[in-house]
């Protein structure tokens, strides 16, 4: 029930650029979406609309994301963010993570479990258990990270009967959390890099980005884990996580703009994640980066909106 918290954000994110659009462009119109997108677009001339996508899934449906640009474009509609082929891949941190690997990119090493009561033989411990192909930390609690075989067990079942999808099991890395916010079409311009300051706790086994710390924004993660922008890295060291960056953004087909999540153990960035389509809000860690690079809010929307136009056939 919790996770209703991150789709009110969807709703309050869409108010906070239908605003700030409004006085930049002819006409704004919000359109909520539930599973009728078909019937959404009908209502709208293509030659006429550009359509700023913030629709996470249809129906509710882990993996549907990805199928809203699909019938976007079929309808004839220009929009901001990625493709369906792009949201295929990163929808899944499976396929994310095997299309790292192939790209010789460092990735925590993985298994997935797809039924209750079997677990991982590859990952040593502490490990993270997350549902595979949920986003925005749904599923992440302190209890994820897990130092124990019964822990282990535990978490992988549960995780498979709430989110009804198979666990992703990581080894954890003990380090540094960096965001690297990126955007372009092809060969995209990497913002100042952020890094997640863990200030509420010295155990680094509960410095991760959980749900609560994420959306519970009086809770004392929330509070205690403020984003510094931009991170205080070596020059060597940011050239390295800058080209992880990236490189997952192309390996992916990127388009528009994404944040890449990634750890820092002894000089070298594990990517943990490709977000396609982070969070825009005024307060969130993409305009935090895009602010950090001379960006007013009104500006980098205007710029994604660019990247749109941009990537016209």
């Amino acid at each position: 029930p919790e996770d209703i918290l991150s789709d009110a954000e969807t709703e309050r994110v869409a108010r906070s650029i239908g605003e700030t659009l409004r006085e930049h462009v002819r006409s704004i119109e919000l359109a909520p979406v539930w599973d009728d997108l078909g019937d959404v677009l009908r209502r709208y001339d293509p030659a006429r609309h550009v359509i700023f996508n913030l629709c996470e899934s249809l129906g509710g449906r882990a993996w549907s994301e990805a199928e809203v640009p699909r019938l976007m474009r079929a309808a004839g509609f220009l929009h901001t963010g990625s493709s369906y082929m792009a949201l295929r891949r990163a929808g899944s941190k499976l396929i994310t993570k095997r299309s790292l690997e192939a790209a010789g990119l460092q990735t925590p090493p993985y298994e997935v479990i797809r039924h209750p009561g079997r677990r991982p033989t590859r990952v040593s411990l502490p490990a993270i258990v997350k549902p595979v192909a949920e986003h925005g930390s749904c599923g992440i609690t302190l209890a994820s990270v897990v130092q124990d075989r019964k822990s282990l067990g535990e978490r992988i079942d549960a995780c498979i009967r709430d989110y009804r999808q198979a666990a992703l099991v990581e080894e954890f890395i003990i380090g540094r959390e960096l965001n690297v916010a990126l955007w372009g079409n092809g060969f995209p311009e990497v913002l100042p890099v952020a890094e997640i300051a863990f200030r509420w706790t010295d155990e680094p086994l509960q410095q991760i980005v959980s749900f609560s710390g994420k959306w519970h924004k009086d809770s004392v993660e929330a509070r205690g884990t403020p984003g510094i922008c931009p991170a205080e890295l070596a020059p060597h060291v940011q050239d390295r996580v800058e080209a992880a960056a990236v490189l997952a953004y192309q390996e992916l087909g990127v388009r528009g703009f994404a944040r890449v999540d990634m750890r820092l153990r002894d000089e070298i960035p594990y990517v943990l994640e490709v977000n396609i389509h982070p969070d825009l809000a005024p307060d969130a860690g993409f305009f935090r980066s895009a602010r950090a690079a001379g960006h007013s809010y009104a500006s980098m929307l205007l710029y994604i909106l660019r990247l749109a136009f941009a990537s016209a056939p």
